[in-house]
């Protein structure tokens, strides 16, 4: 026996009723990417995922395209927040080494973030309007500026250094998962044993080569 598809939600009224479904829109975005990473689902499926008509996602987000810059803009503020916690306390021993351990981690436990990421430019902040554009670019902004200027101060840095180190560290994180982010057909034939020196495992290999990074940047600046 068929099941009947989910009812549509009642129309939200008040803001936190308005901000639930947006949440609403949000997570069911997420799931449909983590799902098939390697195109965006469209309004029409997120709608349904979320129980909710088409059209009430257009009452929240102008495109598709709007919605995962809004998913992105919340991975890159909670990344920013690991910063925070693995700064924020210059007593603690490791601080490098704590730092590394809970930026890798939340990177893991968002595979989404880094897919997102590199359809940044090319997808989703293409079918921005400017307004738009230029508020997520400054929310990221401030956010990087204000982490930085706590590795400033933490680790006894030159002004800016703080940000200029999270600037590469992304960039390096960026680069490398971009060089192991292998098509499945490539995966397949590099299981061969004789190509295990360019498929080494990524976490691990963002691990060593943020250390290698770190202390070799704090070391120098002192």
């Amino acid at each position: 026996m068929l099941k009947s598809p989910p009812r549509p939600k009642a129309r939200a009224i008040g803001s936190d009723d308005k901000a639930a479904r947006r949440a609403d829109i949000l997570a069911a975005a997420r799931q449909l990417f983590l799902e098939d990473s390697r195109q965006l689902p469209s309004a029409a499926r997120i709608a349904e995922a979320a129980s909710l008509a088409k059209g009430t996602v257009y009452l929240y987000f102008r495109t598709k395209e709007e919605i995962f810059i809004a998913l992105l803009a919340e991975d890159f503020a909670g990344l920013l927040a690991e910063v925070h916690s693995g700064f924020s306390d210059a007593g603690q021993p490791d601080l490098l080494e704590r730092f590394i351990q809970r930026y890798v981690a939340y990177l893991q436990a968002r595979p989404e973030l880094l897919r997102l990421d590199a359809m940044a430019y090319s997808v989703l902040e293409q079918n921005l309007d400017i307004s738009q554009l230029r508020q997520f670019k400054l929310n990221l902004t401030e956010g990087l500026v204000n982490a930085g200027q706590l590795l400033d101060t933490t680790l006894q840095l030159a002004a800016g250094r703080g940000t200029t180190l999270l600037i590469r560290t992304y960039a390096l994180t960026r680069g490398l998962w971009q060089s192991l982010d292998y098509p499945p057909n490539v995966r397949a034939l590099l299981a061969d044993p004789v190509f295990a020196p360019i498929r080494p495992e990524f976490q691990s290999e963002l691990v060593q080569s943020l250390r290698e990074y770190w202390h070799g940047a704090v070391t120098l600046q002192r």
